[in-house]
């Protein structure tokens, strides 16, 4: 496997509004760093500024992809830099750990055959507000962007007060609920979470598929335990959760001193 770090030269740097157009098209970008490899193996890729990683004076973005392949050397729009990635790991080491993510659930709904896949966040909002619902006896026919508006009509928020502690339990559940996701995933990855926050979380329209397509991505670090090296290393080189193609799943591990 093959760690490359890629950002724009600097001819396509200095159209600082390219810089930004390719920024805002996910799938365009992906197609673009599709090119710098001979065959079609998929690869993992997370988009950083670099201004923020390297200090440039252009806020652009910056790529870190992980590939089977090592991509081409020379480029007319970006500049790339590689190196082999074979981690060693051991049952017990402990790893920074940094993941931009699509966190979904798979819910069953009445009427329906298969499962439905939910943002983890939006699901967490619904359920909730759904759940602070059937205990004042409100029904619940009615859209999910007016839930907390209904909700906020009952006489339990007359008083400010009431309604942010509400808002502040129902954060926590949200926050609850995006580290859930994570932490689950350590079973079947060979990994346990020890600590870790969920921040940044965004939605990604995707204009160029479809006007009403998007994802959700939401960043995560902090510092895990392997607890199977055996799979948590084929977790790191195929990706966690859905959203590959569209700069989700990569997790960026470093060892830590303790």
């Amino acid at each position: 496997m093959y760690l490359s770090r890629i950002e724009l030269t600097e001819a396509i740097a200095g159209q600082s509004q390219l810089g930004l157009l390719l920024q805002d098209r996910s799938y365009g970008m992906h197609r673009l760093l599709w090119d710098l490899f001979a065959s079609d193996e998929r690869f993992l890729f997370r988009e950083e500024s670099a201004g923020e990683q390297l200090g440039r004076a252009r806020n652009l973005p910056l790529y870190y992809v992980l590939s089977a392949e090592k991509p081409v050397t020379s480029s007319p729009i970006f500049n790339i830099s590689s190196k082999a990635f074979q981690p060693k790991l051991v049952v017990g080491e402990k790893l920074a750990f940094k993941l931009r993510a699509n966190p979904t659930i798979s819910r069953h709904e009445e009427g329906k055959k298969n499962s439905k896949r939910h943002d983890v966040i939006m699901d967490a909002q619904y359920q909730f507000l759904t759940a602070a619902c059937k205990v004042r006896g409100l029904p619940n026919s009615f859209k999910k962007s007016e839930l907390r508006k209904f909700l906020f009509s009952h006489p339990d928020f007359n008083e400010e007060k009431n309604r942010k502690e509400f808002i502040l339990s129902l954060n926590n559940a949200v926050e609850t609920a995006a580290i859930e996701w994570i932490k689950k995933r350590g079973d079947n990855h060979g990994y346990l979470v020890d600590s870790a926050q969920a921040t940044g979380y965004r939605w990604n329209a995707l204009p160029e598929k479809d006007r009403h397509a998007g994802f959700s991505s939401m960043d995560y670090e902090g510092v895990l335990t392997v607890t199977n090296p055996e799979i948590f290393i084929p977790m790191l080189t195929s990706g966690l959760g859905p959203s590959k193609a569209f700069g989700c799943g990569l997790m960026l591990i470093r060892r830590t001193n303790g």
